[in-house]
């Protein structure tokens, strides 16, 4: 039998033997804690614009995600790696989506390639950066663990989770007597509407409704208004224009208001947002 034969029949049999294995969803490695509280980015991509930095990033991969080719590395995945996949990949979730932690690390000399999951990443050399995926229920920076969002502190006191905005405000409403803790903060975040876009579906509600913004904010969406914006404008770009977001995304919350008689354009932090005559529904930012 020719060689070139010989290796065609071994590479055959090595794929279907690969395909029958990733077939079931491999178990999960063990994670380790998180290093700090993490932060909120939105809608997962790759994270490479917390390259070089130590940070914990928390975000949403959506149901049934595109599953990327552009991935290195196995359990450490360059930053340049798409978050879902990697995730998958590593037995992190699977395609119904959800909540994922990573931690980024520095570069590594060298990454190797596997397929896990019907996943296939590949082996690469040195590279800048790098993430791995972490528990975000323990924070092992201080030796304490929790549940969830929160971390008790020296005292045995949970910290509440949420931007240092919301937690400030909470404690401001609660030390002035305006109701329930947790029903301050409600009002304050809103209900969670997943990805950010428009608003006009919540015309005349009144609500209060938080959402994500990926990293790297489309600047197709059209935005119309300053500070109250029209409730068809597009809520991550009029978040960036309003100061609320920087070009790698995150939460926002606004609250739906009556419509205005006119709305002004002007040009903030790169943004430049259109006027308009009357429209029948408007939001801000909380």
């Amino acid at each position: 039998m020719p060689v070139s034969s010989f290796r065609s029949i071994l590479t055959a049999i090595a794929f279907v033997s690969a395909s029958l294995s990733s077939s079931a969803m491999a178990a999960p490695a063990s994670q380790p804690g998180a290093t700090q509280d993490p932060q909120d980015i939105g809608i997962c991509a790759a994270p490479t614009s917390w390259a070089g930095t130590d940070k914990v990033l928390t975000c949403t991969c959506p149901t049934n995600f595109n599953i990327s080719t552009s991935l290195w590395g196995t359990d450490i995945y360059t930053a340049d790696s798409y978050i879902c996949s990697t995730a998958l990949h590593a037995s992190v979730l699977d395609r119904s989506g959800g909540r994922v932690t990573i931690e980024m690390l520095p570069g590594q000399n060298s990454y190797s390639g596997t397929k896990r999951n019907g996943v296939a990443t590949r082996s690469y050399g040195k590279y800048r950066a790098s993430y791995r995926f972490v528990n975000a229920a323990e924070v092992n920076s201080s030796g304490a663990s929790a549940s969830g969002h929160n971390r008790a502190n020296g005292n045995g006191r949970k910290s509440r989770s949420g931007s240092s905005f919301e937690r400030d405000a909470v404690a401001i409403l609660g030390s002035l007597g305006l109701g329930n803790l947790g029903q301050a903060e409600n009002q304050l975040t809103g209900e969670d509407i997943g990805e950010c876009r428009g608003a006009s579906k919540w015309r005349g509600t009144g609500k209060a409704l938080s959402c994500s913004c990926p990293a790297n904010i489309s600047n197709t969406g059209s935005v119309w208004g300053t500070d109250i914006y029209t409730d068809d404008s597009y809520i991550c770009k009029a978040a960036l224009h309003a100061g609320r977001i920087g070009r790698s995304g995150g939460r926002v919350s606004i609250q739906m208001l009556p419509g205005q008689s006119s709305y002004s354009g002007t040009k903030r932090n790169g943004v430049t947002t259109m006027p308009y005559r009357s429209h029948s529904g408007s939001y801000r930012f909380n």
